[in-house]
């Protein structure tokens, strides 16, 4: 008994603190990691079909091969073609970083679509901001003033500026910088 307190179980015991700080590390990291690679991922891939029907997209990259960067947006997604384009975006809500959204932007400069990657706002209120019928409400915007137009989820205000202010960063970044989008 004298030995496996004095050797066996320390080596348990600093097993087990191993293994638990392993798992924290793993879960910091999938929970902060941010793709900007310039890698389609499947999530993209999905988000993109369903705002546009299709996934025939590809991440907006500059001559060297670089992911071009705008203000507020992970990155841009476009159809050269069709002329049509969705913004990867993280914005704050209730939870930092709790809205992960894809925001589409159809040819005329006008909210076509917005699909959630990921929501880690608070569950039963701040996700209701998810809800395809308070989303629909956006399409067609093309202006601050006409996202704004668009009432709050009761319940969920933080979570309601977080959605407008995300699809606000599409609007404004799609009419600053469409010449560049699309090479214009």
């Amino acid at each position: 008994m004298k030995f496996f307190k004095e050797k066996i179980m320390p080596s348990l015991v600093l097993c087990l603190i191993c293994s638990l700080v392993c798992l924290l590390l793993v879960g910091a990291y999938e929970l902060t990691y941010v793709d900007n690679t310039g890698v389609m991922t499947d999530e993209l891939k999905a988000g993109c079909k369903e705002v546009f029907g299709s996934d025939d997209f590809e991440i907006l990259k500059d001559a060297n091969g670089n992911v071009v960067e705008f203000e507020g947006v992970t990155a841009a997604i476009v159809n050269k073609e069709t002329k049509q384009c969705l913004f990867e975006i993280y914005e704050n809500g209730y939870s930092k970083d709790g809205i992960h959204v894809l925001v589409g932007m159809d040819e005329n400069g006008a909210v076509a679509g917005v699909t959630f990657i990921t929501c880690g706002e608070t569950p039963g209120l701040g996700t209701k901001v998810n809800d395809k019928d308070y989303l629909s409400k956006f399409i067609g915007a093309n202006d601050e003033a006409a996202v704004n137009s668009v009432d709050k989820v009761t319940g969920a205000s933080y979570s309601s500026k977080g959605i407008k202010a995300a699809i606000t960063t599409a609007v404004n970044t799609y009419s600053e910088n469409r010449e560049a989008i699309f090479g214009e």
